[in-house]
Protein backbone atom coordinates (compact mmCIF):
# COMPACT_ATOMS: atom_id res chain seq x y z
CA UNK A 1 0.00 0.00 0.00
CA UNK A 2 1.33 3.42 -0.92
CA UNK A 3 1.58 6.35 1.49
CA UNK A 4 2.89 9.52 -0.02
CA UNK A 5 4.90 11.87 1.95
CA UNK A 6 2.99 14.79 1.14
CA UNK A 7 2.26 16.02 4.58
CA UNK A 8 -0.54 17.28 3.66
CA UNK A 9 3.72 15.13 3.86
CA UNK A 10 5.63 14.06 -0.94
CA UNK A 11 3.73 11.85 -3.35
CA UNK A 12 4.13 9.23 -1.98
CA UNK A 13 2.29 11.09 0.74
CA UNK A 14 0.59 11.09 4.41
CA UNK A 15 -1.72 14.05 4.52
CA UNK A 16 -1.72 16.64 7.25
CA UNK A 17 -2.29 20.40 7.22
CA UNK A 18 -1.22 23.24 9.45
CA UNK A 19 -3.83 25.19 11.47
CA UNK A 20 -6.23 27.28 9.45
CA UNK A 21 -5.15 30.82 8.75
CA UNK A 22 -8.01 33.05 9.83
CA UNK A 23 -6.54 36.38 8.70
CA UNK A 24 -4.52 37.91 5.91
CA UNK A 25 -1.44 37.65 8.11
CA UNK A 26 -0.10 34.62 9.96
CA UNK A 27 3.17 33.75 11.72
CA UNK A 28 5.66 32.23 9.30
CA UNK A 29 6.26 29.48 11.86
CA UNK A 30 2.63 28.37 11.46
CA UNK A 31 2.59 28.55 7.69
CA UNK A 32 5.94 26.75 7.32
CA UNK A 33 6.04 24.42 10.27
CA UNK A 34 9.39 22.88 11.21
CA UNK A 35 11.25 24.74 8.44
CA UNK A 36 13.42 26.42 11.08
CA UNK A 37 14.39 23.07 12.61
CA UNK A 38 15.17 21.71 9.15
CA UNK A 39 17.42 24.68 8.32
CA UNK A 40 19.26 24.34 11.63
CA UNK A 41 20.57 20.94 10.56
CA UNK A 42 24.00 21.04 8.88
CA UNK A 43 23.55 21.18 5.09
CA UNK A 44 25.53 17.95 4.76
CA UNK A 45 22.86 16.15 6.82
CA UNK A 46 19.93 17.28 4.64
CA UNK A 47 21.46 17.45 1.15
CA UNK A 48 19.32 14.60 -0.22
CA UNK A 49 15.91 15.89 0.91
CA UNK A 50 13.87 19.03 0.45
CA UNK A 51 10.84 20.83 1.83
CA UNK A 52 8.25 22.77 -0.09
CA UNK A 53 5.12 24.51 1.17
CA UNK A 54 1.77 25.16 -0.44
CA UNK A 55 -1.22 27.33 0.42
CA UNK A 56 -4.71 25.85 0.19
CA UNK A 57 -8.09 27.56 0.04
CA UNK A 58 -11.26 25.47 0.32
CA UNK A 59 -9.15 22.36 -0.18
CA UNK A 60 -7.69 23.56 -3.46
CA UNK A 61 -4.35 25.19 -4.40
CA UNK A 62 -4.38 28.94 -3.81
CA UNK A 63 -2.74 29.71 -7.14
CA UNK A 64 -0.69 32.81 -7.85
CA UNK A 65 -1.78 34.79 -4.80
CA UNK A 66 0.56 37.47 -3.48
CA UNK A 67 2.45 36.74 -0.25
CA UNK A 68 5.06 38.84 1.56
CA UNK A 69 7.34 38.03 4.48
CA UNK A 70 7.25 40.93 6.93
CA UNK A 71 9.98 41.06 9.58
CA UNK A 72 9.81 42.94 12.86
CA UNK A 73 12.19 45.51 11.44
CA UNK A 74 9.66 46.24 8.73
CA UNK A 75 11.73 44.56 6.01
CA UNK A 76 9.48 43.02 3.37
CA UNK A 77 10.43 40.11 1.12
CA UNK A 78 8.08 38.86 -1.63
CA UNK A 79 7.35 35.13 -1.47
CA UNK A 80 5.96 34.23 -4.91
CA UNK A 81 3.34 31.46 -5.07
CA UNK A 82 3.06 29.49 -8.30
CA UNK A 83 0.08 28.06 -10.19
CA UNK A 84 0.10 24.95 -7.99
CA UNK A 85 -0.10 26.99 -4.81
CA UNK A 86 3.54 26.38 -3.81
CA UNK A 87 5.94 29.02 -2.54
CA UNK A 88 8.74 29.52 -5.04
CA UNK A 89 11.01 30.99 -2.36
CA UNK A 90 11.35 30.20 1.37
CA UNK A 91 12.60 32.42 4.21
CA UNK A 92 16.14 31.97 5.48
CA UNK A 93 16.86 30.69 8.97
CA UNK A 94 17.93 34.18 10.05
CA UNK A 95 14.61 35.59 8.90
CA UNK A 96 12.61 32.88 10.65
CA UNK A 97 14.40 33.47 13.95
CA UNK A 98 12.95 36.99 14.04
CA UNK A 99 9.34 35.67 14.27
CA UNK A 100 8.19 37.23 10.99
CA UNK A 101 4.65 37.27 9.62
CA UNK A 102 3.51 36.24 6.17
CA UNK A 103 0.94 38.65 4.76
CA UNK A 104 -1.39 37.40 2.03
CA UNK A 105 -3.13 39.66 -0.44
CA UNK A 106 -6.50 37.93 -0.06
CA UNK A 107 -9.82 38.77 1.66
CA UNK A 108 -9.38 38.82 5.44
CA UNK A 109 -12.12 36.21 5.94
CA UNK A 110 -10.54 33.64 3.62
CA UNK A 111 -10.17 30.22 5.26
CA UNK A 112 -6.67 29.10 4.38
CA UNK A 113 -4.31 26.34 5.32
CA UNK A 114 -0.79 25.30 4.43
CA UNK A 115 0.71 21.94 3.52
CA UNK A 116 4.30 20.74 3.57
CA UNK A 117 5.80 18.36 1.04
CA UNK A 118 8.84 16.39 2.24
CA UNK A 119 10.51 14.89 -0.82
CA UNK A 120 13.82 13.53 -2.14
CA UNK A 121 16.19 15.73 -4.12
CA UNK A 122 16.39 12.99 -6.77
CA UNK A 123 15.54 14.20 -10.26
CA UNK A 124 13.41 12.17 -12.68
CA UNK A 125 15.69 9.86 -14.69
CA UNK A 126 15.66 6.48 -16.37
CA UNK A 127 18.26 4.85 -14.14
CA UNK A 128 19.45 5.22 -10.53
CA UNK A 129 22.32 4.04 -8.37
CA UNK A 130 21.00 1.92 -5.51
CA UNK A 131 23.55 3.37 -3.12
CA UNK A 132 22.15 6.85 -3.67
CA UNK A 133 18.54 5.66 -3.32
CA UNK A 134 19.38 3.89 -0.06
CA UNK A 135 21.27 6.89 1.31
CA UNK A 136 18.33 9.15 0.45
CA UNK A 137 15.85 6.98 2.34
CA UNK A 138 18.15 6.73 5.35
CA UNK A 139 18.77 10.48 5.43
CA UNK A 140 15.06 11.23 5.19
CA UNK A 141 14.30 9.22 8.32
CA UNK A 142 17.15 10.83 10.25
CA UNK A 143 16.03 14.32 9.20
CA UNK A 144 12.43 13.65 10.16
CA UNK A 145 13.53 12.36 13.54
CA UNK A 146 15.72 15.38 14.24
CA UNK A 147 13.64 18.16 12.70
CA UNK A 148 10.10 16.87 12.54
CA UNK A 149 9.12 17.38 16.18
CA UNK A 150 5.55 16.22 16.77
CA UNK A 151 5.23 15.77 13.02
CA UNK A 152 7.68 12.87 13.22
CA UNK A 153 5.16 10.92 15.30
CA UNK A 154 2.36 11.46 12.78
CA UNK A 155 4.43 10.71 9.67
CA UNK A 156 5.18 7.10 8.70
CA UNK A 157 8.77 5.96 8.36
CA UNK A 158 10.04 6.16 4.80
CA UNK A 159 10.83 2.70 3.48
CA UNK A 160 11.71 3.45 -0.14
CA UNK A 161 11.45 5.61 -3.23
CA UNK A 162 8.41 5.87 -5.51
CA UNK A 163 8.78 6.59 -9.24
CA UNK A 164 5.47 8.10 -10.27
CA UNK A 165 4.12 7.14 -13.70
CA UNK A 166 7.29 5.25 -14.62
CA UNK A 167 5.21 2.22 -15.76
CA UNK A 168 7.69 -0.37 -14.49
CA UNK A 169 11.33 -1.19 -14.01
CA UNK A 170 14.04 -3.64 -13.05
CA UNK A 171 16.48 -4.00 -10.19
CA UNK A 172 19.97 -5.05 -11.34
CA UNK A 173 22.16 -7.03 -8.92
CA UNK A 174 25.94 -7.04 -8.69
CA UNK A 175 26.08 -10.52 -10.24
CA UNK A 176 24.06 -9.42 -13.29
CA UNK A 177 20.73 -10.88 -12.17
CA UNK A 178 17.59 -8.74 -12.50
CA UNK A 179 14.23 -8.61 -10.73
CA UNK A 180 11.09 -6.59 -11.48
CA UNK A 181 10.24 -3.60 -9.33
CA UNK A 182 7.00 -3.90 -7.37
CA UNK A 183 4.33 -1.33 -8.20
CA UNK A 184 1.32 0.48 -6.79
CA UNK A 185 -1.21 2.54 -8.72
CA UNK A 186 1.07 5.59 -8.77
CA UNK A 187 4.05 3.72 -10.19
CA UNK A 188 6.90 1.33 -9.33
CA UNK A 189 8.83 1.66 -6.09
CA UNK A 190 12.15 0.53 -4.66
CA UNK A 191 12.70 -0.47 -1.03
CA UNK A 192 16.39 -1.03 -0.21
CA UNK A 193 15.60 -3.72 2.34
CA UNK A 194 13.89 -5.88 -0.30
CA UNK A 195 16.84 -6.16 -2.70
CA UNK A 196 20.09 -7.09 -0.99
CA UNK A 197 23.03 -6.91 -3.38
CA UNK A 198 21.24 -4.60 -5.84
CA UNK A 199 23.36 -1.98 -7.62
CA UNK A 200 21.08 -0.25 -10.16
CA UNK A 201 17.42 0.52 -10.75
CA UNK A 202 16.36 0.80 -14.40
CA UNK A 203 12.95 2.21 -15.29
CA UNK A 204 10.94 1.62 -18.45
CA UNK A 205 9.94 5.27 -18.52
CA UNK A 206 11.25 8.43 -16.87
CA UNK A 207 9.01 9.15 -13.85
CA UNK A 208 6.96 12.32 -13.66
CA UNK A 209 7.95 12.72 -10.01
CA UNK A 210 10.28 11.00 -7.56
CA UNK A 211 8.84 10.77 -4.06
CA UNK A 212 9.16 8.84 -0.83
CA UNK A 213 7.37 5.55 -0.33
CA UNK A 214 6.29 4.54 3.16
CA UNK A 215 4.49 1.24 2.56
CA UNK A 216 5.50 -1.93 4.37
CA UNK A 217 5.33 -4.01 1.19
Amino acid sequence: MRRALVLMLGVALVAAATPALAEKAAPASRVMMFLDKFLKLPPSERSRVKLSYAIRHDGKPAANIKATLVERSGARTPLPINADGYFERLPSLAQLQGDPQIVFDVPADWKMGSAVNFAPQLKPAGEYDVGELSATVAEANVVMGKAGGVLAFAAPKMSGILFEKASGGLVVFNDGRTAPLPSVAAGPYFRPGDFKGAVRVKLTKTPSTVAFYSGKK
